[in-house]
């Protein structure tokens, strides 16, 4: 068969070019070229996230993600849009993945002595003679003063080099975790001073990695990037219907990939100032990730977590080692995988835990995490409650059409004045692309104390230019589009269907902490704090939060954020055998409760459904701050 002849795909401003077949949509030209566009919707034609300009020869589809002025301009989607001939495609700013602002801190509290699982021991031993013929191995062995473990055949093949290399100086690493242990590696000389490991976050937008010296437990550097695989769907439903319909392995690589891009970074920053360090010198991997993550990072099935009753292959996974999760590290180095407590409350959650000591306090303690799903833990260190709600993407981008990530470009804090004009900051600097979540809070809440919503989440007509009646809806203008980023676009707005998204997220927020409180016999009233974790809680104005009725109207000191909670509680389980134990016994006391099978959670939802609920008493600090004659 006569190979096709390829046709070359520009973007702009990037310069970057993709050589691909006719047929090929605009999205995947953009990926193979190394531009990153938004779509969330994993290129299914829905969000409209994917919006270009193109010109040459090219095919499209309509869509009603199209504004007019959209199509007046020449303006298609990229996932729909097909290659014909040779072609060069503008990227609008609100279509492209910018810089996010990835939240890589955390606030545990550190061991007081590193107890990592991987050690290593430095001996000078005797050579070989015709009257000692000992061999190389059990030389090592006896000279460490290890015997009885495992030696995987790249240490066996190397072995005889090292020991040779080093005049009979040898340091040895010896891996030992969950009872698996081996001699993974032998090196020449004394090299007892480095001893690396990496903490993974792996979660559906971002992964963040940590390089820690296991000896003294310092972090030698961070690194983060969007997860690769966000190119295939925005959250982990899209991507396991993906894996699906298309197979796991792409999924599986882009996870891996990114990894290994960030542990690239690291192992480059820190032999920068000396000594070159390589992959062989990781020798330990600590990895909290969702439920799903971690399955498709590990290249296990996951289509069984998606449908009821939403069960996991494994939610206490074995050890594994370097070279079978494809990680850059030592091929023979022990991976230490997080456990699960549900197919929708992961690793991630029990590392929060361990990052927030809720598990050493008597509280009872809340901790929320809210991303795509929002995952709340209850109680303390005699017993915990957990649960899941399917909190929508709202807060994260999705199906709110000014929405963004938190990435440059993004309004993540916003008021609105007393002319309905609004003061803003945008992440990054400069002009407005769209708004992130804590952005979309503030907004919600500013427009309910300003009466420009009433409590349902329905924009009013003030008689200002800000709020005007569409095609779909009433709709309030955030700014016009001479002040955006690019400056000639659609004006920036937001429009009942967003608010009602919006809406819908928080009551299911709110609902599901009220069913924990309930199932309890507790009240809001009764906790000993509210822990928040994650990026979303970052930016978050929690007198905003608190007046739309999202969190539990406590007193605000009771309020404390961990940061990246993930990473956190990885870094710990990396360097302490007691955090690692903790970990092990947070899961066992964790009672699950499923809300998709819940009358009170509906109850709760649907109770919640106002501004700041339908029992207001419940809110007597956000109520104080509500519009003045607000409508009802």
């Amino acid at each position: 068969m006569e190979e096709q002849a390829k046709v070359r795909v520009v973007f702009r401003p990037d310069g970057r070019s993709a050589e691909v077949n006719a047929g090929t949509t605009v999205l995947e030209a953009a990926r193979r070229a190394g531009v990153q566009i938004d779509a969330v919707c994993g290129g299914e034609g829905k969000c409209g996230r994917c919006k270009v300009r193109p010109s040459g020869k090219f095919s499209h589809q309509d869509s009603p993600a199209l504004t007019d002025e959209d199509r007046r301009s020449g303006v298609v989607l990229a996932c729909t849009a097909l290659v014909q001939g040779d072609l060069e495609v503008e990227v609008l700013p609100r279509s492209r993945l910018g810089k996010h602002q990835i939240v890589t801190e955390s606030v545990e509290r550190p061991p007081k002595k590193a107890r990592p699982w991987v050690r290593k021991r430095y001996a000078e031993l005797s050579p070989p003679t015709l009257t000692d013929n000992t061999a190389d191995l059990e030389r090592v062995l006896n000279g460490v003063g290890w015997k009885g473990y495992e030696v995987p055949l790249e240490t066996l093949r190397e072995l005889p080099e090292a020991v040779r290399a080093g005049d009979w100086k040898v340091t040895a690493t010896i891996s030992n975790l969950d009872d698996v242990s081996g001699l993974i590696r032998v090196e020449p000389g004394d090299t007892s001073n480095t001893l690396l490991g990496v903490a993974v976050d792996i979660g559906t937008t971002t992964i963040v990695v940590n390089l820690v010296d296991v000896l003294t437990g310092e972090v030698l550097g961070t690194a983060s990037d969007y997860n690769k695989q966000v190119s295939l769907g925005e959250d982990v439903i899209a991507r396991m219907m993906h894996a699906e319909e298309h197979g796991m392995d792409e999924l599986t690589r882009l996870a891996r990939d990114t990894v290994n891009a960030c542990i690239d970074t690291l192992l480059r920053r820190a032999s920068a100032g000396g000594s070159r360090l390589t992959e062989w010198d990781v020798s330990a991997a600590s990895i909290a990730g969702n439920t799903v993550m971690t399955q498709l990072l590990l290249g296990v099935r996951t289509d069984h977590v998606r449908l009821e009753p939403y069960v996991p292959v494994a939610h206490d996974f074995p050890t594994v080692r370097g070279r079978e999760v494809g990680l850059l590290m030592n091929p023979n180095g022990s991976a230490l995988i997080f456990p699960s407590r549900a197919g929708y409350v992961g690793g991630d959650v029990v590392a929060d835990v361990l990052a927030s000591g809720m598990h050493r306090s008597k509280g009872p303690h809340l901790l929320i995490d809210v991303g795509t799903n929002g995952e709340m833990v209850l109680g303390g260190k005699d017993w915990m409650a957990t649960c899941s709600c399917s909190a929508g993407p709202a807060f994260e981008g999705g199906e709110v059409s000014c929405g963004m990530r938190a990435m440059d470009g993004a309004i993540d804090r916003l008021r609105v004045n007393d002319d309905l004009t609004t003061t803003y900051h945008v992440l990054g600097g400069g002009r407005p692309v769209g708004v992130c979540g804590s952005g979309l809070i503030d907004l919600l809440a500013e427009l309910y104390s300003k009466g420009v919503i009433d409590r349902k989440a329905r924009i009013q007509d003030s008689g200002s230019s800000r709020t005007r009646s569409s095609d779909e809806g009433m709709e309030y203008v955030i700014e016009t589009g001479d002040r955006l980023a690019g400056g000639t676009g659609s004006d920036l707005v937001v429009t009942d269907a967003d608010l009602q998204n919006i809406l819908r997220t928080k009551a299911a927020i709110y609902g599901a902490c009220s069913v924990l409180l309930r199932k309890t016999d507790h009240r809001a009233e009764d906790l000993s704090s509210i822990i928040i974790a994650g990026g979303f809680g970052y930016h978050l104005d929690i007198d905003r939060a608190i007046t739309l009725g999202m969190f539990p109207d406590v007193p605000r000191k009771r309020y404390r954020f961990i940061g990246n909670g993930s990473v956190g509680g990885a870094r710990l389980a990396l360097l302490s055998e007691r955090s690692r134990r903790e970990m092990r016994s947070v899961v066992r006391k964790m009672t699950y409760l499923e809300l998709s099978v819940d009358n009170e959670f509906y109850e709760e939802f649907s109770s919640s459904l106002f501004i700041p609920h339908t029992d207001t008493s419940r809110f007597p600090t956000a109520e104080a701050n509500g519009p003045h004659g607000g409508a009802g």
